[in-house]
């Protein structure tokens, strides 16, 4: 057994983090001057702090629960996975990333209606709107979980204060705020998880990397010993596909490339992903302590019985074994940045699609960019409060664990909505209802799917006769709902071009123009791209040197040599990095005095 009790330190860490993440949100209060500031930066990001930000959102804090709940039963299935979609999707958007900063839009589903047109941008804008706080919820009651047993507080409890922080810091500081804060959390975040990986390899039942292979169980190495190969082999494909498409997506991952200057930048964010994910692959080593807790804890049960599903406590186990006293309060912190990359864009993101697609377009066409700036901080408090009641309402409910639940949702919901948005960016010869209807055909395939589907019938069709087990169950439900609906949506898409000569001019030529301009480069003169550049390295610079310093004290904790250098390594890093980005602004501002800051 192992105690899962946080001591003072702990606390004293976390209570300075809290008041920390509020703060950002007032430092970039003054950078917010309109709606395009607020909902995307003004488009004027550096590569670094959007491709952080895009990371980081792409992780959350469902890495370190259902991810690890995953590897935890798998071993390196899911991460091997990972590292492949990882690839594809830089390849795919070395090609995308700069045409979808060329869309010129403030919102993604803007981008929408240049394609589509003002039909399906209205329907994505009130399909998009639940789903994004539905998907909200969901990874806030996941985020929830994590906390409550690292804190020992109610689930209920935590998601109300976890939201509520996130809620503050995003209305107040808009992208900025949540592009910056995703940066230096991001970093604190590998960095915490890092100091977890060493001292996992380093316990007595593991014995070290070069003993990893002996010391885990065969499952974790051959994915078929308790898996059926033709079940592992399918659910593969069927992963690769739905990457692909999400990668092409200009509605969702299109979305955080509006953010940057340029197409040049857009590439230096694909870069940085590329690093992360494949060169260093990040989703693989974050998830060795949770591969690890197999051997160390084979009945995660008795340390989390609380715990609707206790292989989602893997990677907690662990930190809880091995971290020294303080250094918990750091991890709580990063995994806290992980909660907060996903839910805060989450809320800025549907609070700009009700604002530029709702709000300008119904209730008040003549509204000023300051007005759009205040009501995107309302609806960001409004959205807030709703994710906090559709958390509670899927905790209480849920029966599946939140890997499962996140498969099924992906193949019946969000694939329908991805197919028209990623193949209307490289093929235009559509109707502008083939946007919609897609989805719509989708939506009811799914439905359809999730109905007729049945253990037995998939079983025929793969052609296993033994039994199946509950866990695999789940993965053939997956990968039917998946193939039926991406046979339906993208055999309507391509059906409704058959249509495309019968539709109006001024569609034909508004389609056109978008694809022009997606290959168009941004102009910064003719365009105003402002320059904030000094304004961005010297704001996160501080923030790094404010928390990284804060951190490099807890070397001051009580704790063998080991310990200390923990924090001397996290903060250290964090420290340095500051140090260098607020001296890269003072002289950007003395080549160009008139820069922004």
């Amino acid at each position: 057994m192992i105690d899962t009790n946080i001591c003072a330190w702990d606390w004293i860490v976390i209570c300075f983090y809290f008041i920390f993440v509020i703060g950002i949100g007032f430092l970039f209060k003054h950078v917010n001057k309109n709606a395009s500031d607020f909902f995307r930066g003004g488009g004027n990001m550096l590569w670094w702090m959007a491709g952080m930000s895009a990371i980081a959102a792409s992780l959350s804090t469902w890495s370190f629960t259902a991810a690890s709940a995953k590897v935890y039963r798998t071993g390196f299935l899911w991460p091997f996975s990972s590292l492949l979609a990882g690839g594809i999707s830089c390849i795919i958007l070395w090609y995308l990333a700069p045409r979808f900063r060329q869309m010129r839009v403030v919102t993604s589903l803007e981008g929408v209606a240049r394609r589509f047109g003002f039909g399906s941008e209205q329907f994505y804008v009130y399909l998009t709107l639940p789903m994004g706080l539905f998907w909200g919820g969901v990874g806030a009651c996941g985020s929830a979980i994590f906390f409550s047993e690292a804190l020992g507080i109610g689930v209920p409890q935590t998601l109300v204060a976890v939201v509520s922080i996130v809620t503050i810091m995003s209305m107040f500081g808009g992208q900025w705020a949540v592009a910056a804060s995703d940066f230096v959390q991001g970093l604190l975040m590998f960095l915490t998880v890092l100091v977890v990986v060493y001292f996992s390899l380093g316990l007595p039942e593991i014995g070290g990397i070069g003993n990893l292979t002996n010391s885990l169980p065969e499952r974790h190495f051959n994915f078929t010993e308790n898996t059926h190969a033709e079940i592992v082999i399918a659910w593969l494909i069927v992963s690769q596909i739905l990457t692909v498409f999400g990668t092409m997506n200009l509605n969702g991952e299109g979305a955080r490339y509006l953010a940057v200057k340029d197409g040049k930048q857009a590439r230096g964010m694909v870069m940085l992903r590329l690093v992360l994910f494949v060169v260093i692959p990040v989703v693989m080593i974050m998830q060795i302590p949770a591969i690890c807790a197999a051997t160390v804890f084979p009945d995660m049960e008795a340390i989390f019985p609380n715990m609707k599903v206790p292989e989602e406590g893997a990677f907690l186990a662990m930190a809880f074994k091995t971290l020294p006293q303080g250094m918990m309060g750091l991890l709580i912190c990063g995994m806290f940045a992980a909660a907060m990359s996903s839910m805060d864009s989450s809320l800025n993101f549907n609070a700009g699609y009700f604002v530029r697609n709702i709000y300008i377009k119904y209730i008040n066409r003549n509204a000023s960019g300051k007005r759009q700036l205040m009501m995107g901080r309302v609806f960001t408090l409004i959205f807030g409060a709703i994710i906090i009641i559709i958390g509670l309402s899927f905790h209480s409910s849920r029966e599946m664990d939140l890997f499962n639940v996140f498969q099924i949702l992906n193949a019946m919901i969000w694939l329908p909505s991805l197919v028209p948005t990623s193949l209307g960016m490289i093929y235009k010869r559509t109707p502008g209802w083939s946007g919609w209807s897609t989805v719509l055909v989708g939506l009811v395939t799914g439905a359809i799917a999730k109905f007729i589907y049945s253990n037995e019938g998939m079983q025929a069709i793969l052609g296993i006769a033994s039994e199946t087990t509950k866990a695999e169950k789940a993965d053939m439900e997956f990968i039917f709902i998946t193939l039926i609906v991406l046979v339906a949506t993208v055999g309507w898409f391509f059906f409704s071009s058959l249509f495309y000569n019968k539709t109006k001019e001024e569609y034909k030529e508004q389609v056109n123009l978008f694809f022009i301009d997606i290959k168009t480069p941004i102009d910064h003169k003719k365009e105003d791209v402002r320059n904030q550049d000094a304004m961005q390295y010297r704001l996160v610079g501080i923030m790094c040197i404010i928390f990284g310093g804060f951190a490099t004290l807890g070397m001051l904790i009580p704790n063998p040599l080991s310990g200390r250098l923990c924090f001397l390594f996290v903060g250290g890093i964090i420290l340095t990095l500051g140090i260098v980005l607020f001296s890269i602004s003072v002289k950007k501002l003395k080549d160009d005095p008139n820069a922004e800051l």
